[in-house]
């Protein structure tokens, strides 16, 4: 179901209806309160600040540097070492010796606090159900000192808060005096290692042995292979191969010029052949003069001719010329096949030696970073130890419990304000969850969302014995024929759910309204079953099973008819005889309006027999009273029957809020 849209008028009328409950609710919460500033026993607090500055069990580097008596750096701490120390406040041992210095025993019993009252009460249920065993003293002393401490952290300055909650201010200060000496104590010795730095030492010693002979090792091993730098070496040799095989190239191209020199050509990729430098100077100086001769002999043939003498000459010359390159050019080529042949096989070497190189020096490094380690551990076991023997902590105590004046609860002030503001918002909440299991409908527009059906008047509440308000009464006939505008309104039929409703006053009051206008004739049923004093009054029955006629029942009050139910029995099939269908039509031709009242549906049955012969049927509602759940199913009963569901008028309801405020909102 959608819910209904909430008016400040809503809001308020729930207010003024549950005022008495709100301020009654207010009145004893804050009475409660009250009494408990005054019952209940104050609580002392003592305080003290702890501040975490420490090296041996952290490794992040602080940014200021600290240097302590003993010359230690001191490192920053990590909240989880911050969480620790609070664990260690916490340690059974340490409450222990606080108890047992301070003889606490029975004076941790006396004290009574909230919580402790709660917990108290939940430990002995599980006491008495067996769920747990029952502690000695001094545990329960343990338990409660436990309760008595807080401990808070500041993470960006490593400080720790120390309190703690006392009803006798005198003993909450020598209680956190002595946990504060405990805690020191503990501190030293969770952080104490017996025997560390013997251990540390032998460690250290083994350690330089294996690092002595993993180095002799990897001594050995390079001179014994004569490997001084293995990636330097294997580089070396591989520019060497890289020329080498560059100096081949090179060999056959001047192996190819000095062929075509002795051919006797002569053109321009010779000639850049030729000038070409090598990797090997002779087979260059060689290639350089076969150059000159070939550049001589083109000059001369120029001037002399092909035939001459000197070009004879030449010709021979350049022959034996390029003899000479082709025998230098064999050798170089058989010494650098020689060269290539010996770096292949040291580069093979090299490579089988990597791995056995890699080894040691792996083992040299593993050694050598062990070694690092252990050293530094037992430099931090020296200090440790020194820090022992000379009951350094590293913790210092910034802020010395002091004894407190004011207690810290109850507080009086505080209580009071808090205590009206929750019985306010409670008396409130409760108002309206009150009004929330109400299923009474308290306005016109509850009932028109629940029941869906037009609201057509609301009387308010009137005295004892006293009329319906007229004007609404006016206001409720006007509303008919409103909604029965286009269709019949002669006969309309007014009943309610359950009895108590004031049906019968709203009929007549609808009958008197009508009766008003001179226009019409109007006629009133009373169809409810007799009352003792007009037990013997002829009415409608009557007519029905023809024991009178209509001239005979029929009564004036003033400009109104009345039709009274009569004294005869009314049984369920008299609304459907030809008698009674005969009645109602002569009924309807002789007055031009008619309001019939019927008993409540949980009565009888007439305002469902009833309904299907009428025009419309009004359902009349007590505020506040009836849920509407009963009235959605008389309503669902008259539908039943086919009869037509005009509206539905509300009566007694309440004028909650003040008139001053209603008329303007």
């Amino acid at each position: 179901m959608d819910q209904r849209q909430i008016f400040l008028r809503d809001v308020l009328t729930v207010l003024f209806k549950h005022k008495l409950f709100i301020v009654a609710f207010i009145a004893v919460v804050t009475g409660v309160v009250l009494v408990g500033n005054y019952v209940w026993p104050p609580t002392y607090e003592s305080v003290a600040k702890v501040r975490l500055i420490r090296g041996r069990t952290t490794s992040q580097p602080d940014p200021t540097v600290v240097q302590t008596e003993a010359a230690m750096l001191m490192v920053q701490l990590s909240r989880e070492d911050v969480h620790s120390e609070i664990d260690l406040i916490y340690a059974n041992d340490v409450l222990q010796n606080v108890v047992e210095t301070l003889g606490l025993d029975d004076a941790m019993d006396r004290e009574v606090s909230p919580v402790r009252l709660a917990l108290w009460g939940v430990r002995e249920l599980e006491y008495a159900f067996g769920l747990k065993r029952r502690p000695e003293p001094k545990q329960r002393a343990v338990e409660a000192l436990e309760e008595a401490i807080q401990v808070t952290a500041d993470d960006r300055k490593f400080v720790l808060e120390i309190r703690c909650r006392l009803g006798d201010p005198q003993l909450a200060h020598d209680v956190l005096k002595a946990l504060l000496a405990a805690y020191q104590k503990k501190h030293v010795d969770v952080f104490d290692q017996p025997g560390s730095m013997d251990f540390f030492d032998e460690q250290v010693a083994r350690v330089n042995v294996e690092l002595f002979e993993a180095q002799q090792k990897l001594e050995t091993f390079r001179s014994l292979h004569q490997v001084v730098s293995l990636e330097a070496e294997k580089d070396l040799l591989l520019a060497q191969y890289t020329d080498a095989r560059k100096l081949l190239l090179q060999l056959s191209e001047s192996e190819d010029a000095a062929e075509l020199a002795a051919e006797g050509k002569t053109d321009q990729i010779l000639v850049a052949a030729l000038s070409e430098e090598t990797e090997n100077t002779v087979v260059t100086e060689l290639q350089l003069r076969l150059l000159e001769l070939l550049l001589e002999r083109n000059r001369i043939t120029e001037n002399l001719g092909p035939r001459h003498p000197q070009v004879v000459a030449i010709h021979n010359e350049i022959s034996r010329a390029a003899e000479r390159l082709a025998e230098a050019i064999t050798a170089t080529r058989s010494t650098t096949h020689a060269r290539i042949a010996d770096i292949q096989k040291r580069l093979q070497e090299l490579n089988a030696l990597e791995g056995e190189l890699e080894d040691l020096q792996r083992r040299v490094d593993t050694t050598s970073d062990t070694l690092v380690y252990y050293t530094q551990k037992r430099e931090e076991a020296f200090v440790a130890d020194a820090m022992k023997d000379r009951q350094i902590s590293s913790i210092r105590i910034v802020e010395h419990p002091t004894v407190s004046v004011n207690p810290v609860s109850p507080r009086k002030l505080l209580n009071v304000v808090v205590a009206l503001l929750v019985g306010v918002i409670g008396g409130i909440a409760l108002a309206f969850f009150l009004d929330y299991l109400d299923h009474g409908l308290k306005t016109p527009e509850d009932v028109d969302f629940y029941l869906k059906v037009p609201p057509l008047a609301s009387f308010f509440r009137t005295g004892h014995n006293q009329p319906l308000d007229t004007t609404e009464a006016h206001r409720l006939s006007t509303m008919l024929d409103a909604v029965q505008s286009g269709v019949p309104n002669q006969l309309i039929e007014v009943t309610s759910a359950v009895p108590g409703e004031q049906a019968g006053e709203v009929a007549i009051g609808l009958a008197k309204a009508r009766a008003a206008n001179p226009d019409w004739r109007v006629l009133y049923i009373d169809a409810a079953p007799h009352r003792s004093e007009d037990a013997s009054l002829k009415g409608l029955t009557d007519v029905a099973t023809q024991q009178a006629t209509l001239d005979d029942v029929l009564t004036q009050d003033g400009d109104l008819y009345r039709l009274p139910r009569g004294k005869a029995e009314c049984p369920a099939y008299l609304w459907e005889t030809r008698s009674m269908q005969a009645v109602l039509a002569d009924l309807r031709q002789r007055f031009d309006r008619i309001v019939l009242y019927t008993a409540p549906l949980c009565v009888s049955t007439d305002a469902i027999d009833a309904a299907r012969y009428t025009d419309g049927v009004v359902i009349v509602i007590k505020a506040d009273s009836t849920r509407r759940e009963v009235v959605a199913r008389a309503l669902d009963m008259i539908r039943s029957a086919h009869g037509r569901i005009v509206g539905a008028v509300l009566t007694e309801r309440k004028q909650t809020i003040p008139a001053v405020v209603y008329r303007r909102i």
